[in-house]
């Protein structure tokens, strides 16, 4: 069967009593991982066990074919429930794997023990995911990243039990650095709430200087600083932020990158303008969307700089990428001296 939605939460909670064996697939490893550890604490009391618990691969099945129709059918030496479990790396036992399963699914009481299969992601025309989803007795989970929404309510209720606040802003930019992968977001929301002092600090709240400085991918945020500034007239805010990016490793080549790709952005929102559209309706027609927290400094750079003006400082950004890849050349002080010439620019026009 396929359990899909609201029903998955439902399901490894309390699985019907029919079903032999789930499995579980998708893109979010971490969350496969997660889901099944969670299942398997429902299927017998202790899943680290070594004598409930037998645990295959997808070698293991490629070399003994019969190994798991083996361990489904054997008993307990200890009594009590079993568990196999199964870590597919690759798809090849999947034939096998399903017609034992077709088997075990018209005749599940020759099953002893209880079956989790852990794969990665599956289209659904695999054999296995089929199988699996067409059975009674046998469930399929697909294990997806979670939208914005689901995530920043998940970090809300993980820091809340541990009476830690989070700011609007600390949230917004945390959010998409959180996006892809279950085992992601625990790892980073447990290294925040350890920053934090699990709430043992009166008043613990989570600011974006906290995400800029501790969450995986906040070297971004870094990025941000360095252009805003730049491009809005701050040349020393702009100096400082580049100085402390550099510091921090983050590499002058990947600065020069992200300044390109915004001023890029900006053209293309200055072309809707120049066709008529407010500054406000330019911004919602870029793909993918203007960061929310960015719209004031990005709508602030559509008035400061015309489009001639936006395609020099785009042609004086490619010349400097030119002059950094020649042998020898002083990368950060070439990009220093761009972004420091661009602000000086845009600080005349403010």
């Amino acid at each position: 069967m396929k359990i899909t939605g609201a029903r998955i939460d439902k399901f490894i909670s309390a699985p019907p009593d029919n079903i032999k064996g789930t499995l579980f697939f998708g893109p979010d490893r971490g969350l496969v991982k997660e889901r099944s550890e969670l299942l398997a604490r429902q299927f017998i009391s202790d899943p680290s066990d070594v004598f409930a618990t037998t645990v295959l691969t997808s070698d293991d099945l490629m070399s003994d074919p019969a190994k798991l129709s083996d361990e489904m059918v054997a008993l307990s030496l200890l009594g009590g429930e079993r568990l196999v479990r199964v870590r597919l790396d690759h798809e090849r036992p999947g034939a096998a794997i399903s017609k034992l399963i077709k088997h075990f699914d018209k005749e599940p009481d020759k099953c002893e023990a209880r079956l989790i299969i852990e794969a990665g992601d599956m289209t659904p025309r695999s054999a296995l995911r089929k199988t699996f989803e067409a059975c009674g007795n046998f469930a399929a989970i697909g294990c997806y990243a979670a939208n914005p929404a689901d995530i920043a309510n998940f970090v809300r209720n993980q820091i809340k039990a541990h009476n830690i606040s989070i700011t609007r802003d600390a949230l917004a930019l945390w959010v998409p650095l959180l996006s892809g992968d279950k085992a992601l977001q625990n790892n980073e929301i447990e290294k925040m709430m350890l920053y934090k002092g699990y709430g043992d600090v009166a008043n613990a709240e989570i600011t974006t200087e906290d995400v800029k400085r501790l969450a995986a991918g906040g070297q971004m945020a870094s990025l941000d600083a360095i252009i805003m500034s730049a491009l809005s007239g701050q040349p020393i805010q702009c100096d400082n932020a580049f100085q402390r990016a550099v510091e921090g490793k983050v590499n002058a080549a990947v600065i020069l990158r992200s300044l390109q790709r915004h001023i890029s952005r900006l053209l293309e929102a200055r072309m809707h303008m120049d066709n008529g559209e407010s500054s406000q309706s330019a911004m919602r027609a870029l793909r993918p969307p203007v960061f929310r927290m960015q719209e004031q400094d990005f709508k602030r750079h559509l008035n400061i700089w015309p489009a001639p003006m936006l395609s020099k400082a785009l042609n004086q950004s490619l010349e400097t990428e030119t002059a950094i890849k020649s042998a020898g050349a002083p990368i950060n002080a070439l990009i220093n001296r761009l972004l420091l010439a661009l602000a000086s620019y845009a600080k005349k026009r403010r």
